[in-house]
């Protein structure tokens, strides 16, 4: 168990670099979730439309069916478990808790929204969603939440935990 304070500058200063990514990303998942919400993208009719939007033309047709078989027809459950989960994993981001647990929520957030993007009839630079799951990737693994986040009065409080939870 290491303490932030006690590590040598060295030490502290290559942590503080992991905590900057973590702190965008939930910064990033908390704008998106009020940009959604002003949308209306989170009620049924909003996420369904959305859904659909996504769908149409995709090159994957696995992908397309999904998004229009068995999302969009529980769009009211879907739109609303993605307000939540949004806006859990943006805020865990940002206060650097339970960060394992929350970094992969996001990589496999990120992942499908690549998959989602692959449409080239929405003009997305794909590109994008691959950096962010790249830094989701290192934010998790690297344990950014030890870094200026509550994981690390976790860790000093309860120690390690045998499951990755901080």
């Amino acid at each position: 168990m290491s303490d932030f304070f006690s590590q040598s500058k060295a030490s502290q200063v290559s942590r503080l670099w992991l905590a900057i990514p973590r702190i965008l990303l939930g910064v990033i998942l908390i704008a998106t979730w009020f940009e959604n919400l002003n949308k209306g993208l989170y009620t049924a009719d909003g996420f369904r439309g959305f859904m659909y939007y996504l769908a149409e033309g995709h090159p994957l047709g696995f992908y397309a069916g999904f998004l229009t078989n068995v999302i969009a027809p529980l769009a009211g459950v879907f739109g609303s478990g993605q307000m939540i989960v949004e806006l859990l994993m943006g805020l865990a981001l940002l206060v650097g808790a339970f960060t394992p647990l929350f970094g992969l929520g996001s990589i496999l957030f990120f992942f499908n929204l690549f998959l989602a993007y692959l449409n080239p009839n929405l003009g997305e630079w794909i590109w994008t969603y691959v950096m962010l799951i790249t830094l989701a990737v290192i934010v998790t693994f690297g344990r950014a939440g030890r870094s200026l986040g509550v994981d690390m009065s976790l860790l000093k409080r309860f120690g390690e935990n045998k499951l990755p939870l901080w």
